[in-house]
């Protein structure tokens, strides 16, 4: 079942700890609220199977993502964020690794939890960002499961596609991955630190999290084998179109050096709207091509497109802000 009581926790980090010879080794990261004294995040720094390694991911620009509008209007404190099933999140805020663009997939790098050379581990990317943190007062949005003692959070890293031990098979769910995002007052900047443990599947069913069998690939296969899962990219969308103009649309470019079918791919929003593309649909090789979207309405508050093959196996994804409206928004790739 999912997790029971899942959340983010919006603090300000104090310290933290490291253990580097324990079986299953975290970092525990202590913070404060307005409730008074300190709490705890326990993050993964190893996996429990056999395969320990964890991914990670850093987006070092979250100011254009929509979670940033949601985030910003939270207290300090742990806020419970119930279970949504497979609808869409009216709150903006539950986190989903699969459906929530919320960094470049293939950015992922997979590492040991502790090697004694610089720069070469899980927590060489990890400690020079709590210190940023914490010297400058900034605050720390740790997604994640609290604990029934209501003094901790653990679970801060993806909690779906679990497939290699039958205990965290039960864990599975969609919309409640955990993570630690930042924000730097001063700056005003956002950055986002995402984890998954390398046996952990790429594609997830929609309904319960678990992974998809007619996909099998993990993220070790994915990150570590050169498995090109983003054979169609998303270039342009036009979100705001001026006034008299055609409807929205969404450029897709064909990287392959082959004509592909997009026969029944889709383009989805956040809301869960969708738009089928037709039968004939195609691209040629090395190929760019606008597809309109009449049936995936996108928000100028907002938004993210998701691109799913006609298996339902996610190719591509992006989001963007409200900042992000005069003429096409172009992405990066």
């Amino acid at each position: 079942m999912p997790l029971g009581n899942y959340g983010v926790w919006k603090a300000h980090p104090v310290k933290y700890d490291v253990e580097r010879q324990a079986r299953k080794p975290h970092l525990t990261l202590y913070f404060r609220d307005n409730g008074g004294g300190n709490s705890h995040a326990a993050i993964n720094i190893k996996s429990g199977d056999q395969e320990s390694r964890l991914v990670y991911w850093v987006n070092e620009d979250m100011n254009d993502h929509p979670l940033e509008t949601a985030l910003s209007g939270l207290k300090t404190g742990f806020h419970r964020l119930d279970d949504s099933d497979t609808e869409p999140d009216p709150s903006g805020l539950r986190l989903d690794y699969i459906r929530g663009n919320l960094f470049d997939v293939n950015a992922g790098r997979i590492l040991p939890h502790d090697i004694h050379r610089p720069n070469n581990d899980i927590i060489d990317v990890l400690e020079p960002r709590l210190k940023q943190a914490i010297y400058e007062g900034a605050a720390v949005y740790i997604y994640g499961e609290q604990y029934h003692s209501k003094d901790g959070i653990h679970n801060v890293h993806m909690n779906q596609g679990n497939t290699s031990i039958p205990r965290y098979s039960g864990e599975n769910g969609v919309f409640q991955d955990g993570a630690l995002i930042f924000h730097f007052p001063e700056t005003d900047k956002w950055i986002g630190l995402f984890f998954a443990f390398a046996s952990q599947a790429v594609h997830t069913s929609e309904d319960e999290g678990r992974a998809i069998l007619l996909s099998r690939v993990t993220w070790k296969d994915l990150l570590l084998d050169d498995l090109i899962e983003n054979s169609v990219a998303i270039r342009r969308a036009l979100v705001n179109p001026p006034q008299g103009q055609q409807q929205q649309f969404v450029t897709l470019t064909n990287l392959t050096d082959r004509k592909l079918s997009l026969a029944r791919w889709k383009i989805r929003n956040s809301e869960w709207a969708q738009q089928v593309l037709p039968k004939g649909a195609a691209l040629d090789a090395r190929a760019t091509e606008d597809f309109a979207i009449p049936h995936c309405q996108l928000s100028t508050a907002g938004d993210t497109i998701t691109l799913l093959n006609r298996d339902a196996l996610k190719v591509a994804g992006v989001s963007y802000s409200s900042r992000m409206q005069k003429g096409p928004i172009v992405f990066a790739g």
